[in-house]
């Protein structure tokens, strides 16, 4: 049976409904059975092809620039169990969060060399992929997951069988990596591509497994330019009943809701502080931070940017006031169920 490509339709505020093998999945259903909708997904020729030679030959990696590097990851896909309120509190509010707030989220998670042992717990967002300018990241991905999944790249250089994507019968095999199978992907970090960009899944099921947990941020610098004195990652997404099969929706930043859960980040005054954020849903969301300005990219001062999906913004700033201070999404139904933290300057 062949997958019908997913479809996106506007259901209300912000919610979505996405068609999966010829089901509709809304934001506020119930949480779908991916493993048997992927049951029905037909394997696209060139990966069955793959699988017949040998799908753990390492692609051919292209020579770095000259004074590059070859940085290599081990990321494999694999699942747990995450809480998105694990104080059962709002600390700004001072408000008890009531119902479950537990679900099996989904994980980009990293390994040592070959695949060893894990370099720690499992986080949302995932590991972020750190490369300058010239370099080369070798990425090599295992799927641990029961369904095909994907590690797709945005804002780096790579060829049509590094992207990551489901496209049907025209398909790679890094587009639909089977459970167990490990694909390594090449990316190119040449000059033009410096940034903070997110990667994710891209695979026949998107965009669920996104929305249960896989992205993260890949960090390609300048080479030779100077770095901040301190990086923070911010994720602002939705997690839905359809994606945790709880009994409610949260607006979360990096897996979490409400100040106390969130990300708390930190600095000092007179330190570099550069701040990275992008949205990982269908929604639009902005970033505000309290107490603070930065000039965006056409050089005007603000204290607010908007963000749409996979949208990515870095906010830079030398650090002059002490103090808690509040950050969150503006849409103030987001606010209101979730979508903000704490950044504390101390002196």
């Amino acid at each position: 049976m062949n997958l019908d490509r997913r479809a996106f339709l506007g259901a209300g505020a912000g919610a979505f409904v996405c068609t999966l093998a010829g089901q509709q999945i809304a934001s506020d259903g119930p949480e779908p059975d991916l493993e048997k909708l992927s049951a029905g997904i037909e394997v696209p020729p060139k990966v069955r092809a793959s699988a017949r030679q040998n799908p753990l030959t390492p692609a051919q990696t292209p020579t770095p620039a000259p004074g590059g590097t070859r940085r290599e990851y081990w990321i494999v896909a694999t699942k747990a169990r995450w809480n998105i309120v694990p104080t059962k509190r709002d600390e700004m509010m001072n408000k008890k969060i009531t119902g479950s707030t537990k679900f099996t989220g989904w994980f980009y998670r990293e390994y040592t060399e070959n695949f060893g042992a894990p370099k720690g717990p499992v986080s949302m967002p995932g590991p972020v992929l750190e490369a300058e300018t010239g370099d080369t990241l070798v990425v090599n991905f295992r799927n641990d997951l029961k369904i095909p999944v994907t590690m797709h790249p945005h804002g780096v250089q790579y060829t049509p069988e590094m992207d990551g994507a489901y496209k049907g019968q025209f398909t790679d095999p890094g587009g639909f990596v089977q459970p167990g199978k490990t694909f390594q992907y090449v990316w190119d970090c040449k000059e033009g591509t410096e940034g903070v960009w997110p990667y994710h899944d891209h695979g026949p099921m998107d965009p669920m497994p996104l929305y249960k947990g896989l992205f993260g941020f890949i960090n390609v610098r300048k080479k030779g330019a100077p770095r901040p004195d301190v990086d923070h990652y911010l994720v602002f997404h939705q997690i839905t009943t359809a994606t945790s099969g709880l009994a409610r929706g949260f607006q979360c930043i990096n897996g979490r809701a409400y100040t106390g859960n969130t990300p708390t980040l930190r600095a000092k005054v007179g330190q570099r502080v550069a701040q990275h954020i992008t949205a990982m849903d269908v929604n639009f969301h902005t970033y505000h931070l309290h107490g603070h300005r930065w000039k965006n990219a056409a050089g005007k001062v603000v204290d607010n940017e908007t963000l749409g999906p996979a949208d990515s913004l870095t906010v830079e700033f030398t650090e002059d006031n002490p103090g808690r201070w509040f950050y969150h999404c503006h849409v103030f139904s987001h606010l209101h169920e979730g979508m903000s933290g704490w950044y504390i300057v101390e002196p």
